[in-house]
Order: C-alpha cells, then structure tokens, then sequence
C-alpha cells in the first residue's frame, strides 16, 4: 500500500529559536515573501519615519517596483528629490532577498495601472475601547524582566517583556 504524501513540514531534529521555526515553517508554506511584504504596510511609520509616513502610504509591489501614494504634488517632489536614500533605508532594512528593487511615488487618488501583489490595508471597523490596561511595576516588573532573560533572540526578548510589563502578566 503506497503512503499518501506529506503535508505537513518535516519535523526538526534539533533545539531551534522561535525565530527559525517561524521562518521555516513560512519558507515551508511558501509566504515567507507575502509576510515580509506586510510588514511594509504595518510598520511603514517605523520604516521612514513619522514625516515621511504622515504624507505617504505604500500602495504595494507591482512588478517589483514599490508604488507609495503621496499626499501632494509638493511631497511628491520632495520625496522624488529623496528618492535613492528612502529606497537604501527601505531595502536595509527589510533585508534579503529583496521584495522590491524600485520605488515609485504617486499623487494619491490616482487611479490606474496594474494591481499590486502586496494586499493594501482592509478598513476595519471602529471597536469600542478597551479598558487600558495597568503595567506592572516594583517586583512584579522585575520578576518578568528576570524570567525574559532566558530568551537567546534579543529582539524577541524585548518584545515578551514590553508585553508581560504592559499587561501586567
């Protein structure tokens, strides 16, 4: 009797990071490209900076050219001006292999050309506020602080424990 074929990843045989399982098993599924591609959209603030990102929003990837909507002809020329560094500081820090090798600005509103490969953003609709939560302090603070520590992936180790302070857990 032939066994029907696998679909789930191969197991590990080795201790790995949280950080290579994730990156395995999207490499495994094949997304590894689209969830980089979405952090363009969700960190695009962190990625150029709180001037650029009140004027801009990126539009998506169509044909490996990254197309960012401009608030106005002004900015448009501006950020056209700045062109080369925006692309360098995107591409550094987004890493290899690269999602995009260009950047292209355009007026917002403007409608036309292809679609991009990078989904935009869905409109969510407005939730009720949640009750802000109370961070930890004193001992407890420090009992996460201590406990964080055994995390090897620094940048994993700072987001658990900025979690854990903020919500107190």
């Amino acid at each position: 009797m032939k066994r029907p074929a696998r679909r789930y990843a191969p197991r590990a045989l080795e201790t790995r990071t949280a950080r290579d399982a994730i990156r395995a098993a999207l490499a495994f599924h094949g997304i590894s490209d689209r969830v980089r591609a979405e952090r363009v959209l969700t960190e695009w603030t962190d990625l150029v900076g709180p001037k650029i990102a009140s004027r801009t929003r990126p539009y998506g990837v169509v044909e490996r050219v990254l197309v960012v909507e401009v608030a106005s002809s002004a900015w448009l020329h501006e950020l056209t001006l700045l062109k080369a560094q925006i692309l360098g500081g995107l591409l550094a820090r987004l890493g290899e292999p690269r999602l995009f090798d260009e950047l292209k600005f355009k007026l917002a509103g403007r409608t036309g050309g292809a679609r991009p490969t990078v989904p935009r953003p869905r409109a969510r609709a407005p939730r009720a506020a949640a009750p802000t939560p109370t961070p930890a302090t004193g001992a407890a603070r420090e009992q996460i602080v201590r406990e964080v520590e055994r995390v090897d992936d620094e940048e994993l180790r700072e987001l658990i424990a900025r979690v854990r302070i903020t919500h107190d857990k």
